[in-house]
């Protein structure tokens, strides 16, 4: 859980925070070279208000003002925070600036050496809580404003420290080198193609338990993301921004709803893909009974917009996983433990475009709900029609003593039915692993087994194979063609699907 915090709160999540602002800063800026001058900074100023509203400059928080060739771009929150002490909560956050230089062809060089340092204490419910992160960076790229966004940007932090600490646990985390670098092109439709990568080294994560006696560490000695979102429709979720900030009464923004959706509706899906995935090299993770160590662990997702099959999908990979050597640890768990694994699973089959223009087309602010009851039905049938599923790709566990594979496809609705197929290799290798557990109830297990064993098939390639069919609605199911359950339903689908697959090899002869 402490490590998830750390990761909402990384510097890479800051700097890209950073880079928005000054994209918002610059977005309505000419496109063409101009002489730096007060005069400059109050245009770049009027167009910032127009996107986030006149509300940041007057109370101080934002500011932009000539400095040599190029304009200051300050972001200071110390007036706002002071102001968060009568709630009994104390926060620091250094101002951040940077320096953008008009370009001859419109795009600005931007540049900032601000640091990230900030403090906050105060209370979660009735407990206190308090955080502070260090991070002295520095950055450079172009913005490029008939893009909306940066063709390049480059972030480095020389080192990270990160201490947090309430009521249950104290965390001190750092990290060594971090270097973040974004690209951005022109996509169709007036949208942006945005791609980024970052890698940090020698991560260490400290964990100390106050409630209860847990003390744990978790290093990694380097990580790496990667990130990418095609045609992305930025500049029309700015404008939807400066319309939020510059309407002082909710009634303004009811009144231009139908403005708002026409242009929502012309702008979608929003974004065609979006696909990230961060990866963790050498890990170790000291427990009580010793280190557990991975090679390597990667979480990926993959989701697309609001399109006519949208999806969405994860993906986890590990290698080298192995556990401490401790008497508490039996040599018998050893050819058990998986040593590598992957597992890929995507939802897809429903058409999000059709759901969201409905949802769009009926939206009304001034109406309490403002998407009426009454299309639950419609919501229902668009959600069904695409036939939901659940696929699980080829996903594998690989032990010492064997494999074991999956993969098959669920619907969702109306009913939870599917096949998934299962294999394993060196399946005597892995019963005689159980056999020597000293476990209670092991014959049972060893029955349990031999059962599972006796209704597997030879696959090709000398697997044990079980191909699985099930209908949660009637309960029915079957393996290779046996029905174990006939459910409800008599049994549908369990032998007809699975046919005479007894054929191609009788249990006993699986391995």
């Amino acid at each position: 859980m402490q490590l998830l915090r750390m990761k909402r709160r990384s510097p890479a999540a800051r700097l890209a925070f950073r880079s928005t602002l000054l994209a918002a800063t610059l977005l309505s800026a000419p496109a063409f070279a101009q002489g730096v001058s007060a005069d400059g900074a109050k245009q770049l100023q009027d167009s910032l208000a127009k996107t986030l509203g006149s509300g940041l400059f007057e109370k101080g928080i934002l500011s932009i003002t000539p400095q040599g060739s190029a304009y200051a771009v300050k972001l200071d929150l110390s007036s706002t925070l002071a102001q968060l002490k009568g709630a009994g909560v104390t926060a620091s956050f250094d101002p951040i600036t940077y320096l953008a230089t008009p370009n001859s062809d419109g795009t600005y060089a931007v540049t900032s050496d601000s640091p990230i340092n900030y403090n906050f204490s105060g209370t979660q419910g009735d407990k206190p809580f308090a955080m502070k992160v260090a991070a002295p960076c520095k950055s450079t790229g172009v913005f490029d404003p008939k893009i909306s966004t940066f063709s390049t940007y480059e972030a480095t932090c020389a080192s990270m420290s990160m201490d947090m600490d309430d009521a249950e646990s104290t965390v001190t985390a750092s990290m060594g080198a971090i270097t973040s670098k974004l690209t951005g092109t022109a996509g169709s439709g007036g949208g942006v193609n945005v791609s980024t990568t970052g890698s940090a080294t020698d991560f260490v994560e400290n964990i100390v338990g106050k409630t209860k006696p847990l003390t744990i560490k978790v290093a990694a000695k380097s990580l790496t993301t990667d990130g990418k979102i095609e045609n992305f429709q930025l500049s029309t979720v700015l404008e939807f921004v400066g319309m939020a900030a510059n309407s002082k009464d909710p009634k303004e923004l009811i009144a231009k709803q139908a403005e708002i959706k026409q242009k929502l509706t012309a702008a979608l899906p929003l974004w065609n893909n979006l696909t990230g995935t961060t990866k963790l090299n050498d890990v170790t993770i000291d427990t009580p009974v010793g280190p557990v160590k991975l090679g390597s662990l990667s979480y990926g997702v993959g989701m697309t917009g609001a399109v006519k099959d949208a999806s969405y999908g994860i993906d986890i990979k590990y290698d080298g996983l192995a556990l401490p050597q401790s008497p508490v640890i039996p040599g018998w768990v050893a050819p058990l433990v998986p040593g590598q694994g992957n597992i890929d699973v995507k939802f897809e089959g429903v058409d999000l475009e059709a759901i969201t223009k409905l949802a769009i087309e009926n939206f009304d602010a001034s109406k309490d709900p403002p998407i009426p009851n009454e299309l639950t039905p419609q919501f229902l049938a668009l959600f069904m029609a695409g036939q939901p599923h659940v696929t699980l790709a080829p996903s594998t566990f690989t032990a010492p003593a064997g494999a074991v594979s999956a993969e098959g496809k669920m619907s969702v609705m109306p009913s939870q039915k599917g096949k998934v197929t299962i294999s394993a290799t060196n399946l005597d290798q892995i019963i005689a692993a159980v056999n020597a557990a000293q476990v209670p109830n092991k014959e049972s297990a060893l029955m349990g087994i031999a059962l599972i064993k006796g209704l597997a098939k030879t696959g090709a390639d000398g697997k044990a194979v079980w191909d699985v069919d099930f209908d949660a609605a009637t309960k029915a199911v079957s393996v290779n063609g046996q029905v174990l359950s006939a459910g409800s339903g008599g049994g549908a689908g369990g032998g007809d699907q699975g046919g005479s697959s007894d054929d191609e090899g009788e249990g006993d002869n699986a391995q």
